[in-house]
């Protein structure tokens, strides 16, 4: 049996449903490993962590992989999520009404080079990256109610959520969304050190599968994976659980799910990091070429790869 852990990009929470079951209802100790997710540590990102050994496995991005500078140790095999999930609001109370509004002010973002999607997303609106203060808070919510930013990003999921709570209503804000602009980047996929795959394919293929087959449980079963998710992370309440698993299945059911299936690793993603790097940074993208690796999913059931739900 050979113990794999693998890296999240948060607590445990519905975000991470399919991990978790995969982890609790122990889907690849058939297959000889045993799957552990592994909650984020501030000191440490998920590429990191898994570029250091901590980990075999991480959910990230391929912006993330490649604003480590070391894609090229990387693989891309799983996305669960198609689509951007992330929302950037900013008050109209403040005279925020376009992106090019943004020039002077403080946007708060999170710690550890999270913000590419931004810097893209307002570089393709005309606003260079030195024309905005970026102002790293772990709570982008409080930071806007508090008022010591003027925008922050947020996932769709869980943050503009507690914005709108907190608020009492959106009226009072504009949500930037990076498709808008051509420039949106999916944030969760898994990733994996090359040579831990190119070693150990048995054990990777066997994740791959597990990690399906649990966001396959998630999607069908919604009481399962609540009932686990709850327990996991209490201090959510019921009702914001059902909230973030319906939002993270609306980001799961479209693009490449639809047309290829349910965890597709679609190169796109990975052209669009490469493309965003090189336009903020101000040369020619590069090749994806041995960036995606799609074998292990293609070699996953078909049952576990559905297009529908």
């Amino acid at each position: 049996m050979q113990t794999i852990r693998i890296r999240l990009l948060w607590h445990p929470q519905p975000q991470f449903a399919g991990y978790l079951i995969a982890e609790h209802e122990g889907l690849g100790l058939d297959a000889g490993v045993d799957i552990r997710c592994v909650p984020l540590d501030f000191a440490k990102g998920p590429i990191a962590a898994v570029l250091d050994g901590d980990v075999a496995f991480a959910v990230a991005s391929p912006a993330h992989m490649m604003e480590s500078g070391r894609a090229e140790e990387l693989v891309f095999l799983l996305a669960i999520q198609q689509a951007s999930a992330l929302v950037y609001p900013a008050r109209r109370s403040r005279g925020i009404e376009r992106p090019r509004d943004l020039v002077g002010r403080r946007i708060g973002v999170w710690p550890g080079r999270e913000d590419l999607e931004l810097t893209w997303m307002l570089h393709r609106a005309g606003v260079p990256s030195d024309a905005y203060e970026r102002v790293p808070v772990s709570d982008t919510v409080a930071a806007m109610i508090e008022g010591s930013v003027d925008a922050a990003q947020m996932t769709t999921y869980h943050e503009i959520h507690h914005l709108e709570h907190s608020a009492g209503s959106l009226d009072d804000f504009i949500c930037f969304r990076a498709a808008d602009y051509g420039a949106s980047l999916i944030k969760d996929g898994l990733v994996a050190r090359r040579d831990f795959v190119e070693t150990y394919p048995e054990a990777t293929q066997a994740v791959v599968t597990a990690v399906l087959a649990g966001w396959t449980k998630a999607f069908h079963d919604l009481e399962a994976a609540l009932s686990l998710s709850t327990r996991l992370r209490p201090d959510m309440s019921r009702l914001e659980q059902e909230g973030q698993l319906a939002d993270i299945r609306a980001l799961a059911l479209t693009g490449a799910t639809l047309t290829d299936g349910l965890g597709y690793p679609e190169p796109r993603h990975m052209e669009q990091a490469l493309k965003a790097m090189a336009e903020v940074e101000g040369h020619a993208p590069g090749s994806i070429k041995g960036l995606v690796d799609t074998r292990f999913w293609e070699k996953a059931p078909e049952a576990v790869r559905s297009r529908s739900w």
